[in-house]
């Protein structure tokens, strides 16, 4: 595994995971990052608060970047925002809202479908926006506390971080958390969610493209059926490969200068990524 595959392992499935498999080390934590549940007012998100406390995804993501060497302190919450998402502010914390894990909910399939030579559950459906969701919150706080410049929207940025990372778990992993986000993509893009030119994040049809072309330029073989079956219009497929190595260049040369090598050997002997839907 390379180093950059290595670190990139701190940050993925945050949220994704019950109880760990292995064994976590009690020491294996985070110092800087704090982690809260906020009870929500509304009786309906409260199944899905009990489930993500009960199964302490939020500390487990705190062992995940245990390796990650911030300078500040990183609060990370899940709560209830009145909306589908809460924008980061400078200084302030990641929240991932329960009002959008309701929505990953309500658009995954009831039924498995086929997907290239695999198939999709509505676990995978699950799991995979969840992940790229976190993923991306976490991205968008990692620019501002290591003061990594962006150029263009940071919205877009962390998307193309979480689509990097997602491509980590390995081959089976990658292919559930990767498709599963681009599975909720195009359902949201049916309803009309995202689809608002003005906003500050691309569309989702955009986003639901750039996903497969992250997982095609990491791994043209496995994905191939994307293009045979034209989810990704040839014409752009031709460059993800280059897309694809950019975003690697660019997470080498941005965040991997603040790991822990030496902790994340430990982190990586853990099993992380289990259901949420359940």
């Amino acid at each position: 595994m390379t180093s950059v595959v290595r670190a990139a392992v701190l940050i993925v499935a945050i949220g994704t995971a019950g109880p760990a498999v292995a064994q976590i080390p009690a020491d294996l934590r985070n110092p800087q990052i704090e982690v809260s549940y906020v009870e929500p007012a509304n009786p309906a998100f409260k199944p899905i608060y009990d489930r993500l406390k009960r199964r302490q995804v939020l500390e487990e993501l705190r062992a995940f970047l245990a390796p990650l060497k911030l300078p500040r302190t990183l609060q990370v919450k899940t709560d209830q925002c009145g909306s589908l998402y809460s924008p980061y502010k400078p200084g302030g914390p990641v929240t991932i809202c329960y009002e959008y894990i309701a929505l990953i909910e309500r658009l995954a399939p009831d039924y498995t479908v086929q997907i290239g030579t695999s198939t999709l559950t509505r676990e995978n459906a699950v799991i995979g926006p969840f992940a790229q969701a976190a993923l991306h919150e976490v991205a968008i706080a990692a620019f501002d506390i290591l003061q990594i410049p962006v150029w263009g929207r940071a919205e877009d940025a962390a998307d193309k971080v979480a689509g990097f990372l997602m491509m980590q778990f390995g081959p089976e992993v990658a292919w559930k958390t990767i498709i599963g986000s681009a599975w909720f993509l195009s359902q949201a893009t049916s309803t009309g969610m995202g689809n608002q030119f003005t906003f500050i994040r691309s569309t989702q049809a955009q986003r639901f493209y750039n996903y497969l072309c992250i997982a095609y330029g990491a791994d043209k073989k496995r994905y191939e059926f994307l293009v045979k079956n034209n989810d990704l219009p040839s014409y752009r497929a031709q460059g993800c490969e280059d897309e694809y190595e950019k975003l690697k260049f660019a997470f080498t040369q941005t965040i991997l200068p603040y790991v822990d090598t030496d902790l994340m050997k430990r982190v990586q002997a853990v099993e992380w990524v289990r259901a949420l839907d359940k």
